[in-house]
């Protein structure tokens, strides 16, 4: 997967949490007679997620059929008028229900609302890391790195067979274009004789890469190393 596809699903998970949660929530605001307009905030990133999971807890209200103004649907008088307000049938059944099962619906409602924004959250932190994990991946200086490492006899004989990148990939690595860039960042590889660390210091100049450093630690934490640039 290349970078390009992967900010482009970033973007359309980043979007979809930040535009998503308005239409259902009109309609939930709607049904609660709840004003909608509060998912005008929605032009703000995330905004509309945290307007719908209130929306979603907020009591609903009913509309007093003499003074016209929104009132709790429980209330059993206007506060405005003072109209005396028949039970709506939800109200009715509501006072039906056994308080411990009410209780434990409400438990629940908290629970799924409370697992849902955890959920959101896992997911956008996880098309983060993803998106710039596949941007270190599909540089130029990575690639490189990996092939340098794949050609060298003493290394593939110091790690073993099959080995591969693990863990997070630490540093940063900007680019303009194809004209300029810069990267400073190390990975782990591993084998079956255990892991090592790579480290890169490198800048782009008319498109083309030059390297400050490249080096293999054959011990975490420790000095010793392979330079990669004399084999290049």
């Amino acid at each position: 997967m290349n970078s390009a596809l992967s900010l482009i699903i970033f973007f359309v998970i980043f979007i979809l949490i930040w535009v998503g949660p308005i239409i259902p929530g009109v309609q939930i605001a709607k049904k609660k007679n709840r004003s909608p307009q509060w998912f005008l905030l929605g032009i703000y990133p995330g905004a509309a997620f945290w307007v719908l999971i209130v929306m979603l807890a907020v009591k609903p209200l009913k509309i007093c059929e003499n003074c016209k103004k929104k009132i709790p649907a429980d209330a059993k008088f206007c506060p405005y008028c003072s109209k005396e307000m028949p039970l709506t049938a939800a109200a009715q059944k509501k006072n039906d229900v056994d308080p411990k099962k009410e209780k434990r619906r409400e438990n629940i409602k908290v629970a799924i609302i409370v697992i849902s924004i955890l959920l959101c959250i896992a997911l956008l932190i996880s098309s983060f890391f993803f998106t710039i994990l596949t941007a270190f991946k599909t540089s130029v200086p990575y690639k490189q790195s990996m092939e340098l490492i794949e050609n060298n006899e003493e290394i593939k004989d110091y790690l073993g067979d099959d080995f591969k990148q693990v863990g997070l990939i630490t540093g940063s690595i900007s680019s303009n274009g194809n004209s300029s860039g810069k990267a400073i960042f190390s990975y782990r590889v591993k084998g079956k004789n255990g892991k090592s660390l790579v480290f890169i210091d490198a800048y782009k100049v008319n498109g083309v890469w030059t390297y400050n450093q490249l080096d293999f630690y054959k011990e975490l934490n420790s000095a010793e190393c392979i330079n990669l640039l004399e084999n290049k």
